[in-house]
């Protein structure tokens, strides 16, 4: 197999992002800088990675924080599966192999998950990990299959039933693993900074940035 890691990332703009977890406007942006380059960072060590990010305007923040073997592109108009989408065509564009899709709100998501995630796209057509609110936080093609990005309520807990639901349809073998979570809410920020405090090193810039923040 010859993966490739897709990170979709919005850029670190202070009241832009991460706007859920009642932190000042600079605060927010400083832990979007380091959600994307502890997830960046972890990719990278498992397979290529490219970042698809948003908006386009504002790319030159995110590819700051970026290695230079990391290839950005912009995410295009449209729904989350739209962008996801094309993010996904462009990868298989360039070249065949199981594509991973990950979002940077899951800093606690530990590379040997991830690997096994690919592991299981060998005999698998999609392989995803939900997320404990109704979403993923990470999901995995062999091929290009747009069914799974069509008629999808993005951002509510109706996404992960639903991809599951497209992918049935269309005739995918599918491969589940355990949830996880991810960070949207101020209790989840709890759940990280506690996860962190006990290993900082499954997400290093993102622990360094909470130890600076008020509880």
């Amino acid at each position: 197999m010859n993966p490739r890691i897709l990170v979709m990332a919005k850029a670190p703009i202070p009241g832009l992002t991460k706007t859920r977890l009642r932190l000042t406007l600079a605060s927010t942006a400083s832990l979007q800088e380091a959600l994307i380059a502890d997830t960046v960072d972890k990719a990278r060590a498992i397979a290529p990675v490219t970042v698809a990010g948003t908006s386009t305007e504002h790319l030159g923040l995110i590819s700051a924080l970026l290695p230079t073997d990391v290839q950005l592109i912009p995410q295009p108009e449209g729904d989350l599966g739209q962008r996801m989408l094309a993010g996904v065509r462009h990868l298989f564009d360039e070249a065949p192999g199981p594509v991973i899709i990950l979002g940077t709100d899951a800093p606690t998501l530990s590379p040997a998950y991830i690997e096994q995630t690919i592991r299981t796209l060998e005999d698998h057509d999609i392989s995803i990990i939900p997320s404990e609110d109704g979403g993923y936080v990470l999901i995995g093609l062999r091929e290009v299959h747009e069914a799974i990005f069509t008629n999808i309520d993005w951002s509510t807990e109706h996404v992960h039933g639903q991809t599951l639901t497209r992918a049935e349809e269309s005739g995918l073998s599918i491969h589940e693993t355990k949830p996880w979570y991810d960070v949207d809410e101020p209790e989840d920020l709890q759940r990280l900074r506690r996860d962190l405090s006990r290993d900082p090193e499954i997400s290093p810039h993102t622990a360094a940035v909470l130890k600076d923040l008020p509880a």
